[in-house]
């Protein structure tokens, strides 16, 4: 694309205002116990006339501890009926008094998707923690290790944007397309992929698209997506269709298999260019093979990654660094449909500060009893320990169970940073053993290790119809494992399962759980999982990984998938 000084001011103005944010972030670590209790009452303050604040006496709160005395702790459930009337009827100053922008749907990993209210306000917070902060960190990262500014040039981004709306007009869809709206008209200077296929109408090949643009880019500078695993596959997808992808790009046309309508094809013939002298540098680099990280070789100006690349998604993390190599990664967010509730604070860091500007946030000790009802605030955790995370959010959620349990992994001054460790109701429990996803995801990863070929992802089936109970865990190598040697696989994943949780090696010694059996899927299984679910109306940039086959669906598909 060469210079563009439209592009060069986005990237500069990004960075300041990034700046601010990271300064304002950083500042509300410093006084996270405080903010974190004025922001209680401001909020209880503003909603106090809403039906929720007057059915729990909001008027009478003056410190946490009425809160927690006035106001039960909640879930979905207590929300649908108003939701409801909200949706189908219109009616306001239910919850919230706050204007509702949006309407964001749950990404239904676990139940059915549900419809979550998005205020300004949280909109505000999404904003002001993704492209700005990371653009921020981005530029510090390279001026430390370069003495140089973030290169300039457009990037990629992973979102498709579906313009939905309810009967009212009120839009509908993830929060992270509708976050990203009010950079639209900076999009074309910006972003790699035309407003065409940002915006799609209708059926369209999404990969190949994004890809084409992106790799016709020698000065792309950046990627961003939401999850991990959308990255990696359009990474494998480039390695498998490379000769199709620089040919298209040689011609400036579209290959003939690829099926687009006319009146988007002919939008975008609009910005679409022949490009011999690109196509040539990309076949050159695409020759010398993938043995070596090919994203550097690609596009030299590659300065930063971001997207969510821990927990579940860390085996996508280590496939990705071998296209990458030491482009760096920002681990972006930990938030959901609900509200944003902490970011990273450094480019590399896999922790994530609690955003005392966001939520309001309450913590039960992970051991306890699932009746227990007494909270912790944020100056009371503990490093090192689990907490079930209990949320007041600013769209009328108010002390939430949001079922995630958190790992506290340190401090920024008095903010506690933390890591996601497991849904409740998804752990792996036959005998007592309590597996968290946390823990078989560090199995996996020492199994990758001793194996030497990455296990990109994984499920695992309980299975309680045979007694004594055992568990078939059904694994996806990066390459090809030998499946005559799956019982080998086994006993290696076994023993390392057995190091990260020894009730585990307790319940097999006394014979309460049998051994398990392990699987091979074909490569490309939960690519084609997620393919599926985008298919059926689900959105790229919510679909997460199946680890438990907890219903027929998912069992029958990912059983199909076995290699014989």
């Amino acid at each position: 694309m060469g210079f563009n000084p439209i592009t060069y001011a986005i990237i500069r103005i990004l960075t300041r205002r990034g700046n601010n944010h990271v300064r304002e972030l950083l500042s509300n670590c410093r006084n996270a116990t405080a903010l974190s209790k004025s922001f209680l009452m401001k909020l209880v303050s503003d909603n106090k006339d809403t039906e929720y604040g007057k059915k729990y006496h909001f008027d009478e709160i003056k410190s946490v501890e009425d809160f927690k005395r006035l106001v039960p702790l909640t879930t979905y459930d207590d929300y649908a009926p108003y939701i409801e009337r909200m949706v189908e009827k219109g009616e306001r100053n239910l919850l919230t008094s706050y204007p509702i922008v949006q309407y964001a749907e749950t990404s239904g990993s676990v139940g059915v998707p549900k419809k979550i209210p998005v205020t300004k306000q949280s909109m505000e917070i999404y904003t002001k923690y993704t492209i700005t902060r990371v653009t921020s960190l981005a530029n510090k990262y390279c001026k430390e290790r370069t003495g140089r500014r973030l290169p300039i040039g457009r990037g990629f981004n992973q979102l498709e944007i579906v313009d939905r709306t309810l009967p009212d007009g009120t839009p509908l869809g993830n929060i992270s397309g509708s976050a990203a709206k009010s950079y639209k008209k900076l999009f074309p200077y910006y972003l790699t992929s035309p407003i065409p296929v940002l915006y799609p109408k209708g059926y369209m090949p999404m990969m190949y698209l994004k890809v084409r643009y992106l790799l016709a880019d020698r000065d792309a500078s950046f990627m961003f997506s939401v999850f991990m695993p959308n990255l990696v596959d359009m990474m494998v997808y480039i390695r498998d269709n490379w000769p199709m992808l620089v040919e298209d790009i040689r011609t400036g046309t579209f290959n003939s298999n690829v099926q687009i309508d006319d009146a988007t094809k002919a939008e975008l013939m609009r910005v679409t260019k022949a490009d011999p002298g690109r196509a040539a540098e990309l076949e050159a680099e695409f020759k010398k093979g993938f043995d070596t990280p090919i994203i550097p070789r690609l596009w030299p100006k590659m300065s930063f990654i971001c997207t969510i690349g821990t927990g579940g998604f860390a085996a996508y993390t280590r496939t990705m660094r071998t296209f990458s190599g030491d482009v760096p990664i920002d681990f972006s967010i930990y938030g959901a449909s609900e509200a944003m509730m902490a970011a990273c604070t450094e480019i590399e860091k896999p922790e994530f500060a609690l955003l005392v500007d966001s939520c309001f946030f309450e913590f039960i000790p992970a051991e306890a009893p699932d009746d227990c009802t007494d909270t912790l605030n944020i100056e009371d955790l503990e490093e090192g320990k689990e907490y079930e995370l209990i949320l007041t959010n600013l769209s009328g959620f108010y002390r939430y169970r949001i079922k995630d349990v958190v790992k506290v992994l340190g401090h920024v001054d008095e903010c506690p940073t933390i890591t996601f460790s497991y849904r409740k109701g998804q752990l792996l429990d036959l005998a007592g053993d309590k597996i968290t996803e946390a823990m078989m995801d560090e199995a996996i990863r020492r199994t990758s290790e001793e194996l030497g070929v990455n296990i990109i992802d994984y499920c695992v089936f309980p299975n309680r119809d045979v007694n004594p109970p055992l568990y078939e865990f059904l694994i996806e190598p990066v390459s090809p494992l030998d499946p005559s040697k799956c019982d080998e696989y086994r006993q290696i994943l076994e023993k390392h399962l057995n190091d990260v949780n020894p009730v585990y090696k307790e319940c097999r010694d006394t014979t309460e759980i049998a051994p398990a059996i392990l699987y091979l899927q074909q490569q490309q299984t939960h690519a084609l999982w997620r393919d599926l679910k985008v298919l059926k109306g689900g959105s790229s940039n919510q679909v997460k990984p199946v680890r438990v086959l907890d219903t027929p669906m998912k069992k029958n598909f990912f059983y199909k998938m076995i290699e014989k």
